[in-house]
């Protein structure tokens, strides 16, 4: 289920920390840089921000994004999984994403190759007709493997 990320603002910060200099945040960053987010009390029109929780109120994700009005696009997503493998977090994720798609024009979003998350982005925009774009070797991890950058996008040519 998905809920304001306010409600969850230091359990969220705390599980994405003990995430720090490791290839998971790379997969989040697409650099070595450590992030976590910057969940504001009072989200404006264009950031929206949730947790992901289950029906015991236990915290597994975090999803994060914006919106372009003017454009009629969603952009700029951030997720992270906290008990991966979890079904509710991919429940989630799709099912927000699914709502995303009839609403907007555009949905853009990047990944790092090696994210295990890819496998079921390509599922989905092929599902939806959409479009990868894959820049390769763009990303260099701290053991110096290189790593593709992969931007989706699915357009909704609802005329």
């Amino acid at each position: 289920m998905l809920v304001p990320a306010i409600l969850y603002k230091e359990e969220i910060t705390k599980k994405m920390q003990e995430y720090f200099y490791t290839n998971d945040m790379l997969y989040v960053t697409g650099c070595l840089e450590n992030w976590v987010p910057n969940i504001v009390e009072c989200p404006d029109s264009s950031c929206f921000q949730y947790a992901i929780i289950n029906g015991n109120k236990t915290l597994l994700g975090y999803i994060g994004y914006s919106v372009d009005w003017y454009s009629d696009k969603a952009y700029n997503f951030g997720l992270f999984s906290f008990d991966r493998g979890n079904l509710i977090v991919a429940k989630d994720i799709f099912g927000k994403l699914e709502e995303l798609i009839n609403t907007f024009h555009r949905i853009e979003w990047r990944a790092v190759s090696g994210n295990p998350a890819c496998h079921s982005y390509d599922s989905f925009i092929k599902k939806h007709n959409g479009t990868k774009h894959v820049l390769k070797d763009s990303i260099k991890d701290k053991d110096g493997n290189y790593h593709d950058d992969i931007i989706y996008e699915i357009i909704n040519n609802r005329g």
